[in-house]
């Protein structure tokens, strides 16, 4: 027999609430702002709380931040999501997903060029994976999308999906660094291309014309 779940109680309710409340401050501060002039005062300030009390749920400003991560993850997946129940065939998916990519980067600037720089230092971490995914709902996502096209017959099948998945986030990513690298990086042009070029190239025709 399952137990049932426990209730939670009002002081788990109070600091559930009490970080929700430092990470909504600190998604819009990040954004408006960017990171950097954002400070540990104005983000305690602002969440109504005293910067010891922030520190009891976060041990630096760099720890918000990467607590930010999975629901920025979990935003970009539910686009893909989004565009695989839209339908039509991969290459159309893939192109909507970096056209919203392409949106998000130039609505939220600030926020992206952070979390870009928190993904670089990732590389830095001892406990870092190469095998470990930074964005795990998107990989997984991208990977149901190629399935999708792989059942339909459209997406080639001499490549694993998860390598065509390594491809496309990779080919993705560095889309986004040479706009962090170049202000005046195209982004919205660069990423159109991107996603022409890997639409065929994930397409069954790309495997027949081997």
């Amino acid at each position: 027999m399952r137990a049932a779940p426990q209730l939670e109680g009002r002081r788990e309710r109070k600091k559930r609430e009490t970080r929700e409340r430092i990470l909504q401050v600190a998604l819009r501060e990040f954004t408006r702002q960017g990171y950097d002039a954002v400070t540990v005062e104005a983000l305690a300030e602002a969440a109504d709380i005293s910067k010891p009390t922030l520190f009891n749920y976060f041990p630096s400003k760099m720890a918000i931040l990467q607590a930010l991560v999975p629901g920025v993850d979990q935003r970009f997946a539910a686009a893909i999501e989004r565009f695989r129940a839209e339908g039509g065939t991969a290459e159309e998916q893939l192109t909507r997903f970096f056209a919203y990519g392409a949106e998000m980067t130039r609505k939220t600037p600030m926020l992206t060029r952070a979390l870009l720089i928190l993904a670089l230092r990732a590389y830095d971490d001892p406990l870092y994976s190469a095998d470990r995914h930074r964005w795990p709902s998107l990989h997984d996502s991208f990977c149901a999308m190629l399935r999708d096209g792989v059942a339909r017959g459209e997406v080639r099948t001499d490549i694993s999906v998860e390598r065509m998945t390594h491809y496309i986030t990779g080919i993705y990513v560095y889309g986004l660094l040479s706009w962090l690298a170049d202000p005046k990086f195209s982004v919205d042009v660069e990423l159109a291309v991107a996603a022409a070029f890997l639409g065929s190239g994930v397409s069954v025709t790309a495997q027949a014309g081997r």
